[in-house]
């Protein structure tokens, strides 16, 4: 086959998931005999290819150019949508970074009021397009036109969720009803997670006492604002590798809570990364808005103790070998990091979570059902 993987034109501007997912089917469908073609733009060059890949159905204007240009050259489309209910997701990241703000401004006691209705979901919260609730629900609050994007997922040959709860959630949140799909679960290269060299983490930063990480774009929808607010009281050391380009404000907001306590690293290499998982005592996530956690995979691979999120589609990969935070409740999050870390890396659920990612969550399986997906679309078109 000849096939062009898409994404989004700004992708490149911020990573994240679906260029891994993109770089690593690429890769391995060119092994098999497939010529391949990856780009990140709005409106590509669809002429020529068997079929079209598009991934990342959440940003709606490159979306709708996207279908329009495979339609516009008759090339059937797959598409990855790594969806998540947006409106939810908007309502905890926004809401509990405007409440952190304003305990950093007017202190703890303050924000408590607020803190509770965020643990009770009872806040609402003002959103650009209107006030939105817990469950998502409130006039003019989403932030994508849901009747198109419902339409452009209709018109697609064939669906590729991550994970069966991505696939629940398209259908809850969009009415997706189509019978042509496939659950490609993310992947993780063994080859470089395996077995990283903690020391070079610790040589590199200058930091031996356990600490707690996460690695990840620096934004209200990863939550480390939460996490270092839930720590704040504790003499644990959190380390955040990822990049604020787009979120300095948040960034800054993380430090005012921390103070010495956060390091924050804009960037690592892979195999330092790596290391850093290696070395760290827990990494936790305890996002707003995943669809995975691929750096949560990552970090079990290297043995490392996991804190996940009770809020996305993580429970499908993590199950029973994690620890699980409430992302809006200090409470609940403080318990899930310091259980994990001291439970410790030769504790059953870390070991047993290891195991997990080697057997079932690698790249070869992924493009095993993208593969047959893509096949199954060509059929019912032929």
């Amino acid at each position: 086959m000849r096939i062009l993987l898409v994404n989004h034109g700004s992708a490149g501007e911020w990573g994240g998931g679906d260029g891994v997912q993109i770089r690593e089917t690429g890769k391995r469908l060119q092994e098999r005999g497939h010529d391949v073609v990856g780009v990140n733009a709005d409106q590509p060059d669809c002429r020529g290819f068997d079929l079209v890949h598009l991934f990342n159905c959440r940003v709606e204007g490159s979306f709708h150019q996207q279908m329009a240009s495979c339609r516009a050259a008759g090339v059937p489309v797959v598409v990855s949508p790594i969806w998540i209910s947006l409106a939810r997701a908007l309502w905890g990241s926004r809401g509990s970074t405007g409440i952190l703000s304003q305990a950093v401004q007017q202190g703890d006691v303050a924000a408590q009021p607020l803190l509770e209705q965020l643990r009770k979901r009872e806040l609402v919260v003002q959103l650009k397009h209107g006030p939105v609730n817990a469950e998502g629900n409130g006039e003019n609050c989403w932030p994508l036109n849901r009747e198109r994007l419902r339409e452009l997922l209709r018109d697609a040959d064939g669906l590729l969720p991550n994970s069966w709860l991505e696939l629940q959630a398209l259908r809850s949140d969009l009415q997706w009803d189509g019978d042509c799909f496939e659950i490609a679960h993310y992947g993780v290269d063994p080859s470089v997670f395996l077995k990283a060299d903690p020391n070079l983490f610790r040589k590199h930063t200058g930091i031996h006492e356990p600490f707690v990480m996460q690695a990840g774009r620096i934004e209200p929808g990863k939550n480390q604002a939460m996490l270092c607010w839930a720590l704040r009281n504790t003499d644990v050391q959190i380390v955040l590798i990822g990049s604020s380009h787009h979120w300095p404000s948040y960034a800054e907001l993380c430090r005012s809570i921390s103070g010495s306590r956060l390091k924050i690293i804009d960037h690592m290499p892979q195999d330092l990364l790596a290391s850093a998982y290696a070395a760290a005592g827990v990494h936790a996530l305890p996002s707003w808005m995943e669809t995975c956690g691929l750096v949560s995979l990552e970090a079990a691979l290297s043995g490392t103790p996991v804190v996940g999120s009770t809020f996305g589609h993580e429970l499908e990969y993590l199950e029973g070998d994690a620890w699980y935070a409430d992302p809006g409740d200090e409470n609940s999050l403080r318990k899930a990091v310091l259980s994990a870390l001291n439970a410790g890396r030769q504790h059953q659920r870390p070991i047993a979570m290891k195991r997990k990612v080697l057997e079932r969550f690698n790249w070869e399986r992924t493009v095993d059902r993208t593969e047959y997906l893509y096949q199954k679309v060509l059929n019912r078109k032929g």
